[in-house]
């Protein structure tokens, strides 16, 4: 436990601790600087097949940042209660916001930090053994990073309070808990196979389905993942299997037809709901996309 505190203090040096706490096997660390409690775990056991190395809660800091280079020790579990960060793992880049969850496996270099406007207050579990090994395994979770609006805080937050309350038997509560996670974990993702695309590839898809009445440009959405124009067409007809401009021409379709399935807007306003410059304009570009100007399309439905 110490060699663990020096190290982390050699390489943020504005950490201080000014307060540690033993009872019942678990140290109780407060840093000063980060405004993070932390219970650390009670050792390693020969032979154990789970090892608890810490757990806590990281409160609203908005200079909070962790980089770990080839992690070789443990698993990073995180839980997001509240506000936004970032996280880049093994060269993906991933905004975080409340209800996601963060998997961080051994063998990965990633780099993790709050936002400065709403930082994030999260709860976080850091285990190893081979029992985390097998059960990765059995649910397929290697390489699986990113859980997008995973609601599972109450799950963690038993894990937590289960290492505060360190005492006979937690070692087998904390394995059935930390199984009953990662079941969850993959059960979500079983429930959501989009989020099997890449991080980029799911940012590109999320800011178009939030902006496809924009003029997007491809520059636009290099902007956002911070990757070339090039890079963008690359990742989003390998994750979405069609260029982004043709993923915007579908959604603008699938909206224009709900508009004149539903609605009596004139073709004209219609139009401009939909993006377009005019209603001539959005009347060729209807006709070359399904075939049938959009009056006409409108009467098949009267």
């Amino acid at each position: 436990m110490l060699v663990i505190l020096h190290i982390a203090c050699k390489l943020y040096h504005k950490i201080s601790i000014f307060h540690i706490k033993k009872k019942k096997n678990i140290e109780k660390t407060i840093m000063a600087h980060w405004h993070e409690t932390i219970y650390l775990g009670p050792g390693p056991v020969p032979d154990a097949p789970l090892t608890l190395h810490a757990a806590g809660i990281t409160h609203p800091d908005p200079e909070y940042r962790i980089a770990r280079r080839n992690l070789q020790e443990f698993y990073v579990l995180e839980y997001v209660l509240r506000g936004h960060g970032e996280l880049v793992c093994d060269g993906e880049h991933y905004k975080i916001s409340a209800g996601d969850v963060y998997f961080l496996q051994p063998g990965s270099t990633h780099e993790y930090y709050s936002d400065r406007r709403d930082p994030w207050e999260k709860v976080w579990v850091n285990v190893g053994g081979k029992l985390m090994d097998s059960l990765c395994e059995a649910y397929r979770l290697h390489g699986l990073v990113y859980f997008h609006n995973c609601r599972m805080e109450s799950d963690f937050m038993e894990a937590l309070a289960l290492v505060r309350q360190w005492g006979a038997g937690t070692d087998l509560a904390i394995s059935l808990q930390l199984h009953r996670i990662l079941a969850n974990l993959r059960e979500w993702r079983d429930l959501h196979p989009e989020m099997r695309h890449s991080a980029d590839g799911i940012r590109l898809k999320e800011f178009m389905d939030s902006h496809w009445q924009e003029d997007i440009s491809v520059e636009d959405l290099a902007a956002v993942i911070r990757k070339s124009p090039a890079q963008v067409r690359r990742i989003f007809q390998r994750d979405w299997q069609m260029s982004p401009h043709r993923y915007l021409c579908r959604q603008r379709v699938f909206y224009a037809c709900q508009y004149l399935e539903n609605t009596e807007y004139p073709i004209k306003i219609l139009a401009s709901r939909l993006g377009f410059r005019d209603e001539f304009y959005f009347s060729n570009w209807f006709r070359k996309e399904k075939g049938i100007a959009p009056t006409q399309y409108r009467k098949q439905f009267r």
